[in-house]
């Protein structure tokens, strides 16, 4: 299945008393207050969990995009948040590391042309959700990382405490891991 992309060019006029009444009785897509581009601008790719939820929203938003005037506002914004990361990640003080920097500047590439794609006429819901995928999956991807960080963070404070006695290190990853997956899960 494939959605057709209203454009300005092909959108038709609305001249017509019956057309200018439907349009005002059809509910409105707007985009959020503080778009997820500015969210992005404004952490610098630092906040895990606001980035992570903008990206989520933006998954969401994808996935839901069901008629052709939502399809066109998820796609535009997804593409600012992409352009968003993509400059963000251009900054030297963005705590990425140059790696994990370079994959996203590939997968920021491949959503805009994706995008670009899609602004020549239908694009196919498979695209949508390979969009709204990746969205997720660098989600996930964020808050893992940080999850991982806080488990050494705290193992290290447990080795410490116990007076930082050797061979004993599975033992206190496990503890700390534990401790963490039991924050998690509240």
């Amino acid at each position: 299945m494939a959605t057709k992309r209203k454009t300005a060019s092909s959108a038709a006029p609305a001249t017509a008393p019956a057309a200018t009444a439907a349009a005002a009785a059809a509910p409105v897509f707007e985009a959020p207050v503080e778009s997820w581009a500015d969210t992005i601008l404004r952490t610098n790719f630092a906040s895990v969990e606001q980035d992570s939820i903008v990206l989520l929203k933006a998954a969401s938003t994808l996935l839901e995009s069901d008629v052709p005037e939502k399809v066109t506002v998820a796609l535009d914004q997804n593409l600012k948040l992409w352009i968003a990361i993509k400059t963000v990640l251009l900054n030297d003080d963005c705590p990425v590391e140059p790696e994990v920097k370079a994959n996203l500047r590939n997968l920021a590439q491949y959503v805009v042309s994706t995008t670009m794609l899609a602004t020549q006429g239908a694009i196919e819901t498979r695209k949508l959700v390979s969009l709204a995928r990746l969205n997720m999956n660098i989600a996930e991807g964020l808050l893992s990382g940080q999850r991982n960080r806080m488990i050494q963070e705290r193992a290290y404070q447990i080795w410490q405490e116990e007076g930082c006695p050797e061979g004993r290190e599975q033992e206190h990853w496990l503890r700390a891991e534990a401790e963490i997956s039991g924050l998690f899960k509240v």
